[in-house]
């Protein structure tokens, strides 16, 4: 049985009382070092007490080029990526990946590419699919992937998006057992090659990380891994390439922001409704000045002026109540 020593952990919805819970269940000698990504953005995070308070294993927020030690669990804090670099934690500032930051998927990723089959990789409760990617990842290179049992969760989207790479498809009961188990193994020996399938992953992997953190070129190291597409970033508006070589369909731009589809199909409709909104305000906008320069005209006695005006307001309007019943729609 391999040994694996390095557990990643994602959550978001409904993420701190399943997290209490599994730390509730750690036992105080776990082989492993548990790292936690909670959807939190900027905002203050309370988690390293609250799974002090849970469980026996000591809690806190990372440290940028801290040593992680086995037996201790680290969270990612707020607005700050936490990756993996060697026997050290970073914290980075990066481009969000899924609109979030901290994320789950580059941790995930950071893993995979650093540690191989030594990676554990689980998915908890939330919304949409930060994790899907990154737990690919961690199955690709050798790692064990779990996945909260999706009717066991207050959210079911990132489990039933990452149960595809899930190993084991478990409730949160059953997942502490399973973590147990899987570090429990015996150390690889000396001189066994890895399968030649997972050394390749992490090449992979290692490659998007590298176009993801910018070291040294991300658009020569994106064009390794994807291909261009005809989307743009939601956020920064610049092209986004296609991953190549995933059975997710997922996106990066050259600044380092990545999408899954359903991320890029929410933030899409967010841009749709943004721009729905500002159509309605500025035509309401022309509505109530034609209106105005209308009634103007009116007490002048400009009769024709007053009629234009008049009819463009009439058409304003018509045209704002139509999107208004579109936005209704969505």
């Amino acid at each position: 049985m391999t040994h694996r020593d390095f557990i990643a952990v994602g959550a978001s919805a409904g993420g701190v009382d399943a997290l209490r819970d599994l730390a509730s269940q750690l036992p105080p000698d776990l082989p492993a070092t548990v790292a936690i990504v909670l959807h939190v953005g900027s905002h203050e995070s309370l988690l390293p007490s609250l799974l002090n308070g849970s469980g026996p294993l000591e809690a806190s927020h990372a440290e940028d080029g801290q040593v992680y030690k086995r037996g201790k669990i680290y969270v990612a804090p707020p607005d700050r990526h936490l990756i993996v670099d060697g026997t050290c934690f970073r914290l980075v500032q990066g481009a969000k990946e899924n609109f979030a930051r901290p994320a789950i998927d580059p941790l995930f990723r950071s893993a995979a590419s650093e540690m191989g089959s030594r990676a554990i990789g689980v998915v908890l409760t939330g919304l949409l699919d930060d994790g899907a990617a990154g737990l690919e990842a961690i199955q690709a290179c050798g790692g064990a992937t779990l996945v909260q049992d999706p009717a066991d969760a207050f959210a079911q989207d990132m489990p039933l998006n990452a149960a595809p790479f899930a190993d084991y498809i478990l409730p949160l009961a059953g997942l502490a057992a399973r973590l147990v188990q899987l570090a429990g193994g015996v150390p690889q020996s000396r001189g066994k090659e890895p399968d030649g399938r997972h050394t390749a992953a992490r090449q992979r992997v290692t490659t998007e990380q590298r176009a993801w953190v910018g070291d040294p070129s991300p658009p020569e190291s994106l064009r390794e891994i994807a291909l261009p597409s005809m989307f743009t970033c939601p956020d920064c508006h610049g092209s986004l390439w296609q991953v190549k070589d995933s059975r997710l369909l997922r996106y990066r731009c050259h600044t380092g922001h990545a999408f899954s589809a359903a991320s890029l199909g929410a933030g899409r409709r967010d841009d749709v409704e943004r721009s729905l909104l500002d159509a309605v305000r500025a035509l309401r906008e022309r509505e109530m000045a034609s209106r105005a320069m209308g009634e103007h005209f009116g007490r002048q006695g400009d009769k024709a002026a007053q009629t234009y005006e008049e009819d463009i307001a009439r058409r304003a309007n018509e045209a704002a109540g139509l999107l208004q019943s579109l936005l209704r729609e969505r």
